[in-house]
């Protein structure tokens, strides 16, 4: 499997799929939109040759859309490998029947998400036909933006079982996308602190491998100033803040769930707090971390992060976690 969604899933083809491709490529309805009337009017040998050629990357080839609940291949998608410019070129087909569920904003909004977190991409670019309306509403429901209009002409050699496409060029850019769907909360309730807590950071073993620590954090983190991050109405992130004094405040545990990763959510939750902190009369945030004495190179990442968003070594405390997890701790002028 590649990604799934709350309804879907993603996965590369098999010879299971030839039928569902068969009927996909030779549908009327759904191939004139990409300039074919007549479907593509290819044989199942032709795509179980297709589906044999493929090598093991995800990018640039069809993938497979499957229905969780009936678990039926539904359509295909494709996530197109950012170019120079960071532009990723995405496509969704899928079968008619399936029409009118939603499912193409689900799964536009994953691939937007798999190729921001994933790759170099800045941008996703769609070409919707000019007269595929749903498929223009859904590129805009999810943050698309036109560009441009444009004409694919076929060569001479196809002309006979194919439409010239008039296009509409539509972006999805990476700032703008998480804008739309990133909610940042203050959350009150102390269940819900721990309820969060837990679930993130136990989705997160290579950051949070001791059991110990972690039924800690879980229970302290009711009685902290808690922030989670919210994509699609689900938790992705969370920080925890604690306060020792008046003028000073602490990060005290943090997660992002890893499929998000690389996608500024942490620096738009920091950025939150410490607008927050500010109005309160604090001028330092601290953190401790995971000091370079240990090679994980999840807390090089981490730490990586802190230095990114404003955050310098103060002192390195060797002992204070056990002398096989080296402590740095980190402060930030507010």
């Amino acid at each position: 499997m590649i990604f799934q969604t709350e309804r879907l899933k993603v996965r590369k083809p098999g010879s299971a799929d030839i039928e569902m491709y068969f009927k996909l490529w030779n549908s009327p309805e759904v191939m004139r939109n990409v300039g074919f009337p007549q479907g593509l009017k290819i044989s199942k040998e032709m795509i179980s040759e297709q589906i044999r050629k493929q090598d093991e990357t995800e990018y640039d080839k069809t993938l497979v859309v499957v229905e969780k609940y009936s678990e039926k291949a539904i359509g295909e998608c494709k996530l197109g490998f950012p170019n120079k410019e960071g532009i990723s070129i995405t496509d969704i087909k899928l079968l008619p029947e399936f029409w009118g569920n939603g499912y193409g904003e689900e799964i536009k909004n994953s691939l937007c998400l798999y190729l921001f977190s994933r790759t170099i991409c800045k941008i996703v670019e769609a070409s919707p036909n000019k007269k595929n309306l749903a498929s223009q509403k859904m590129q805009e429901s999810c943050g698309g933006v036109k560009v441009r209009e444009g004409v694919y002409y076929f060569p001479e050699s196809m002309r006979d079982y194919t439409e010239d496409v008039n296009l509409i060029i539509y972006h999805i850019h990476k700032k703008k996308w998480l804008e739309i769907n990133l909610q940042i909360k203050k959350i009150n309730n102390c269940k819900e602190r721990n309820w969060i807590c837990e679930k993130i950071i136990l989705s997160l073993p290579g950051w949070f491998g001791l059991e110990k620590a972690n039924k800690e954090y879980i229970e302290k983190v009711a009685n902290t100033t808690f922030y989670a991050a919210y994509m699609f109405g689900k938790e992705v992130g969370f920080f925890s803040i604690i306060s020792h004094f008046p003028q000073t405040s602490e990060i005290y545990v943090c997660g992002i769930l890893s499929e998000y990763h690389r996608l500024g959510i942490g620096k738009k939750l920091l950025k939150v707090i410490e607008k927050d902190l500010k109005k309160k009369g604090v001028k330092f945030l601290t953190v401790k971390t995971l000091s370079a004495s240990h090679p994980d190179k999840g807390y090089a990442k981490t730490r990586k992060f802190y230095e990114t968003v404003g955050f310098v070594p103060l002192e390195e405390f060797k002992e204070l976690w056990g002398k096989e997890n080296p402590c740095l701790f980190m402060v930030k002028e507010l």
